[in-house]
């Protein structure tokens, strides 16, 4: 017996479902971009703020994905250790921050390995690296006062244009896989063109910033862009380790805010670092050259 054949003007069922997804993912995504502008722009106090809650989320689903919980006690004193982080880098106390971090990072270790497995103990200490690191390079990033927004505001839009123009570019010209055993969608061509598209951002951000070279931040773009791969790759690492296909069901459209967000994380890394070439104005380090 063989199925019915749909008319030649008739969707497919895929092509059905497929547009109210598309949707969902559009309409998440400018969801999550108008909040994290919104508070990027009123001040860097209610950025700190967006970042504690992100933290709090991105930790719960870690706990959800590797513990199976995302409220035991190892979260709270997870999502404890990454706010405290932040307030105090907020603040300009970093050796604090440090060993605030520091501290907890070796207390989860310690204490993973005596009630849990070395795995285990591994990825309770790696789920707050994962975390913290990030958080606190962006709130140091925005606490410059000449340059901290934009700086921010030129990473979301290299994040953005990196994921962007790899979705296009492996949709438009396929080719090789560029990471088959972690990420089977990806190809080389969606990698180049998303690694390379974003130098038009700097360039854009270099003319409206004025003062600072265009082909200068054109190659900051591009080391940013590069990270945001690696970050993507890391996280899809991460859910094949652990045998998921996303961190959660939080975002409609997106799974969870780890997926949604993952070549961001290690993005604000590398920009803070870029940044320590002038650690008294950490924004004007990253857009000013």
């Amino acid at each position: 017996m063989t199925s019915p054949t749909p008319s030649p003007g008739a969707p497919s069922e895929p092509n059905r479902k497929s547009a109210p997804e598309l949707w969902r993912r559009i309409g998440s995504a400018i969801f999550l971009a108008s909040l994290t502008l919104a508070a990027l722009v009123i001040s860097p106090w209610t950025f700190l703020l967006i970042a504690i809650a992100s933290a709090t989320v991105l930790l719960w689903e870690w706990g959800s994905v590797t513990r199976q919980t995302g409220g035991d006690a190892t979260t709270i004193v997870q999502v404890a250790c990454v706010t405290a982080v932040i307030i105090l880098t907020a603040l300009h106390k970093f050796e604090l921050a440090a060993i605030v971090f520091a501290a907890t990072f070796v207390t989860l270790l310690i204490s993973g390995y005596q009630k849990k497995t070395p795995r285990d103990a591994q990825l309770d200490a790696g789920g707050l690296a994962y975390v913290a690191l990030p958080a606190a390079a962006l709130i140091w990033l925005r606490s410059d006062p000449n340059h901290g927004l934009v700086s921010i505001l030129f990473i979301l839009v290299v994040s953005w244009t990196t994921d962007t123009a790899s979705y296009a570019g492996g949709r438009t010209f396929g080719g090789r896989k560029f990471a088959p055993t972690i990420s089977p969608k990806k190809t080389w061509s969606g990698f180049f063109v998303g690694t390379a598209t974003p130098m038009l951002v700097g360039v854009l951000f270099a003319y409206i910033l004025g003062g600072t070279s265009p082909l200068a931040l054109a190659l900051v773009a591009l080391v940013l862009a590069f990270s945001c791969q690696m970050g993507d790759l890391l996280e899809s690492a991460v859910k094949r380790s652990l045998g998921i296909k996303d961190m959660s069901q939080l975002i409609p459209g997106h799974g969870g805010l780890f997926d949604r967000i993952d070549s961001l994380l290690m993005a604000a890394v590398v920009a803070a670092l870029i940044a320590l070439r002038n650690p008294a104005y950490p924004g004007a380090g990253l857009m000013i050259w």
